[in-house]
């Protein structure tokens, strides 16, 4: 072979062995940015969790209110009917 094909196959094998190591870089960083990722997807995850908790907490006591607004109407409705029955 000679010098010169030497020397071209020693340029290729250099410039791959750059880009690879660049490349192995590259998937560290995005390996990094992807477990900081994750991590902050469970972390809003678990915020979202205890929001929906809240939400449904905070619905049910309305829903409780609204039930005991609406017995109590309707108690003193009934009372007010036999009132106005009794002076009848």
């Amino acid at each position: 072979m000679s010098s010169r094909l030497l020397e071209q196959l020693e340029k290729k094998i250099d410039d791959t062995l750059e880009t690879m190591q660049m490349l192995r870089l590259q998937l560290e960083e995005l390996e990094q940015k992807n477990s900081t990722l994750e991590e902050e997807n469970r972390h809003l995850s678990t915020r979202h969790s205890q929001w929906e908790d809240g939400l449904h907490t905070l619905l049910n006591k309305l829903d409780d209110e609204h039930q005991e607004s609406t017995s109590s109407s309707t108690s003193e409705e009934s009372f007010e009917q036999e009132e106005a029955n009794a002076l009848i």
